[in-house]
């Protein structure tokens, strides 16, 4: 155990590992970590700045974007529950920022559109994010947009696969060979305090 290497690497891909290191790729995780931290920060912004959270706000975004939304069509372009989404539209209704109306094509569900007012908060929060996002996004010249969006479908895909993956039935309850040993280990002790108390 004490020869192999330390940290172990995280990844074995031939084109990820460079001279036995994978460095490289562990920078670009942190990057993508950076990112997406700032993206949730602009997000929350953005949200606060119309008065709905960050997460309201992504939904707002999805409604004013297409027609004919859904709660489920939401959840999935999210990738949170249904439940989650159901609660949070409960608000925005409330606030009559959002309403619904009959899905004629399914009547198991609403459609979901932009009230008034709701329309008149994105109308002015309009310049703010424009603003923000020329700032962030003004090196994705060219192509460059076009090419991230293919990785990242990728990426996205990939990553839903792994993540099926770590949660499937057999590895679900798995952990770390150390952390069983300590928890049988404080088991036992505590089962003798019982005992002698």
């Amino acid at each position: 155990m004490k020869d192999q290497q330390f940290p172990p690497l995280s990844i074995t891909l031939p084109g990820l590992v460079r001279d036995g290191s994978d460095r490289e790729f562990r920078r670009l995780i942190y990057s993508l970590a950076r990112f997406a931290e700032l993206f949730v920060r602009h997000r929350n912004i953005y949200g606060a700045y119309i008065g709905v959270s960050g997460p309201q706000y992504v939904m707002l975004t999805i409604i004013a974007g297409t027609e004919n939304k859904t709660v489920g069509q939401i959840a999935k372009s999210m990738s949170v529950s249904s439940q989650f989404v159901a609660n949070e539209i409960g608000k925005l209704i409330e606030t009559e920022i959002v309403e619904k109306t009959p899905n004629i094509a399914d009547r198991r569900s609403m459609i979901l559109s932009l009230t008034a007012k709701g329309r008149d908060l994105f109308r002015e929060l309009g310049p703010v994010r424009r603003d923000s996002n020329n700032f962030m996004y003004r090196s994705l010249t060219g192509d460059r947009g076009k090419i991230l969006q293919e990785i990242l479908d990728k990426l996205i895909a990939d990553g839903e696969t792994a993540l099926h993956e770590l949660e499937a039935p057999h590895r679900r309850s798995q952990r770390a060979p150390s952390v069983s040993s300590d928890r049988a280990a404080r088991s036992v002790a505590t089962r003798a305090t019982r005992k002698r108390s």
